[in-house]
């Protein structure tokens, strides 16, 4: 019993020394781990200062090292662009165009323009130029006139002119335009209580009644003959009654639209409680009331004008022909007008009527021609001159005389290319008239061209030129 206990203790023992022997093979003790990772522990490898690199060395290998890495499998993104080429074109952010081009940029080169050619001028603004009231003139086809010129005088359209009057006497309750006024086809220009509608309302209204009366016989004497109540005469006679009771309705009617109502205004004519009739002034077409001669409360009999209404978009003028001259006018001929209190600009259009007799007092004929006339800056009464224009007559562009601009000697035109751009172009100007100079080259028809406060845009130019370019930003 006492031997098997000795050896039990004996194997323990021995399991715990294992044990122990283990953990410590597998977890040395600090300073041996220190010993065994340091392998020059003990060794004097001399002054460590003296084994540092240069710092200029250490800089230059480091950024040498990194570009080999770094472009070692890398393609490099500047590779083949130049950035110092010359001729490479640049753009302007301020100015949103490219710096060749930019007149305000690149001052120096307006001078080498040749005509036709141009630099951009970009303003700060869209509104910039409207507040500076810049104007613009469309560039025309001027065709010089050949002998004299024949004296003309604005009219108007009577193609388009009405005069407004009321169909029947009446009070004026209500004016609703004045003179100038823009308005629309059937727009009311006034309100009128008249007497005499207010009686033919009062008729055709007992007509409709009489007439519905006399609806609801005839049916209900159509209802009978068919049941055999009621005499084929009977029925006859109502039927009669209804024809005669609606013709003197639609005559009433009639007659009330005669007076210029429409069959809405009969309508709420109709419909009112009371007995009173005011009638509305429509306009014909739209056009311009160029003339009122009526006030609210003012009694007016039937034909009295009260409003004139004229289409300003195209008038006559009205031409005055030597008798040497009446061999050139024929219907469909193409006119030119200049106007003394309009310079620098030019109405045209073409004849339409020329008179049959010579006046006898003043050996003249009359002949009409329809002018354009864009914005109603022509007015009627205005005298001007006329030139008729032959087809194989020899043309060029006229601009008013303001739109030229002087830069350095040379004549310049602002052409507007967007609200808030400009085209600085060089021309040729030939000779100047009346307010108008003829355009050799640089322009084409049509072209929106600045007439009037280019000063305005040629001081930013002259402005920018003292200042620094894009180049110098």
């Amino acid at each position: 019993m006492n031997i098997r206990i000795l050896a039990t203790s004996i194997v323990t023992a021995l399991i715990v020394a294992g044990l122990a022997w283990g953990v410590l093979r597998a977890d040395p003790p600090a300073a041996a781990v220190a010993a065994i990772d340091d392998p020059h522990a003990g060794h004097d490898h001399g002054s460590e200062k003296a084994a540092a690199p240069h710092p200029g060395e250490e800089v230059d290998s480091l950024f040498e090292d990194e570009d080999h890495e770094t472009h070692a499998g890398e393609v490099d993104p500047h590779a083949g662009h130049d950035h110092g080429d010359p001729g490479e074109e640049e753009f302007c952010p301020e100015h949103r165009v490219f710096e060749a081009e930019d007149a305000l940029c690149q001052g120096g080169r307006i001078g080498e323009l040749l005509p036709g050619q141009g630099m951009k001028v970009r303003l700060a603004a869209a509104d910039a130029a409207a507040r500076a009231g810049v104007t613009l003139s469309r560039v025309q086809t001027l065709f010089p006139g050949e002998g004299s010129a024949i004296p003309g005088r604005v009219a108007f359209n009577r193609g388009r002119l009405a005069r407004i009057t009321p169909l029947a006497s009446g009070v004026v309750r209500r004016v609703r335009v004045r003179t100038g006024a823009p308005v629309a086809r059937g727009e009311i220009v006034a309100e009128i209580a008249m007497p005499e509608i207010a009686a033919l309302k009062s008729q055709f209204l007992a007509a409709r009644a009489r007439e519905a009366q006399t609806e609801a016989t005839y049916r209900q004497e159509e209802l009978l003959l068919q049941r055999g109540i009621t005499s084929r005469r009977a029925f006859q006679e109502a039927e009669a009654e209804q024809r005669a009771a609606r013709s003197a309705s639609g005559q009433f009617r009639q007659q009330l639209l005669n007076f210029g109502l429409s069959p809405a205004d009969l309508l709420q004519l109709v419909d009112g409680g009371d007995g009173s009739a005011v009638v509305p002034l429509r306009a014909p077409f739209a056009g311009t009331i160029v003339e009122m001669n009526t006030a609210v409360g003012e009694a007016v009999a039937p034909g009295t004008p009260l409003f004139t209404l004229a289409d300003l978009d195209l008038l006559w003028v009205e031409l005055s022909l030597s008798e040497s001259q009446i061999s050139q006018a024929e219907v469909g001929i193409e006119v030119q007008a200049r106007f003394k209190g309009l310079p620098g600009e030019i109405f045209s259009g073409r004849i339409f009527q020329v008179g049959a007799a010579v006046d006898e007092r003043t050996r003249s004929l009359k002949a009409l021609a329809e002018v354009a006339n864009p914005g109603h800056r022509l007015k009627v009464g205005m005298f001007g001159k006329v030139a008729l224009l032959a087809d194989d007559q020899a043309q060029s562009l006229a601009l008013p005389v303001d739109a030229l601009q002087s830069i350095d000697g040379l004549p310049f035109v602002f052409v507007q290319l967007e609200p808030d751009l400009f085209e600085l172009r060089r021309v040729t100007a030939g000779a100047q008239a009346e307010g108008m100079v003829a355009i050799l080259a640089g322009l084409s028809p049509g072209e929106e061209v600045v007439s009037s406060q280019g000063f305005a845009l040629k001081s930013e130019v002259l402005k920018a030129r003292l200042g620094a370019s894009c180049a110098d930003h």
